[in-house]
């Protein structure tokens, strides 16, 4: 009989036969792989940047040893993590920690996770919208800049502005970049009334949720989900 065995993150090891507890460690362990890897390239690429230099690199060992519990060693986990966040807070430093800016993304925390989880794991929601918030995620969504780095594109130019400026008759010569971050924000002449509403919608669902779900006994009121005006109680 074959037998599985693993460890947990608190140190707990499990020997057991093939079962759902063996399936579910498989399906966390493929992600925690991927991202000890993206933390080994943290740490290769912040021992290129402060070790380059031996003064430098000497001073900034010193420093991150005096952070922790005196003889605490880091494990390679931790480590990363560490130069993950030494990395992101250095001023010149412009390009990912790790290994790519979609990976930066998805190993910071926070960032609704639990909500954009249970979204996508949603069986109410179309695939081909699951499909779409993947490839915003990844950093892989087709835009125009992606496209002609590819070549699928002669221009760069973000092709709805292009149309937008057409329709208005004005002049297309430098037009924006076509990036994801462009076409999901009000910049983009064409998409800044879905942007707009986009945002009133959010608001109001967080008015809402916080007029339903706040303090019995609190000194501010919202009026209503499509007002700014608020006033205080009692």
């Amino acid at each position: 009989m074959t037998t599985y065995e693993w460890s947990e993150s608190d140190g707990v090891k499990h020997v057991t036969a093939w079962s759902k507890a063996v399936r579910n460690a498989m399906l966390r362990g493929g992600p925690q792989f991927q991202r000890q890897k993206a933390l080994n390239r943290a740490a290769a690429n912040w021992n290129k940047a402060f070790l380059s230099s031996t003064d430098t690199g000497l001073h900034s060992i010193g420093q991150v040893a005096c952070t922790g519990a005196q003889s605490d060693l880091m494990d390679s986990t931790s480590w990363g993590w560490r130069c993950t966040l030494l990395l992101q807070e250095v001023d010149n430093w412009n390009k990912p920690a790790a290994t790519t800016w979609a990976a930066e993304f998805l190993l910071r925390e926070g960032e609704s996770r639990q909500c954009l989880g249970s979204w996508i794991n949603s069986s109410a929601v179309h695939e081909a919208k699951k499909r779409r918030a993947n490839q915003v995620i990844t950093c892989s969504f087709p835009c125009g800049k992606g496209l002609h780095m590819i070549g699928a594109r002669a221009s760069l130019g973000c092709e709805l502005c292009r149309r937008e400026r057409k329709m208005n008759l004005i002049t297309t010569d430098a037009l924006p970049i076509e990036t994801v971050a462009h076409i999901q924000s009000a910049s983009c002449k064409a998409q800044k009334k879905s942007i707009i509403g986009a945002h009133n919608r959010c608001w109001k669902y967080l008015i809402g949720a916080i007029s339903t779900h706040g303090e019995a006994k609190r000194s501010l009121e919202f009026i209503g989900g499509d007002k700014r005006t608020t006033k205080t109680g009692n």
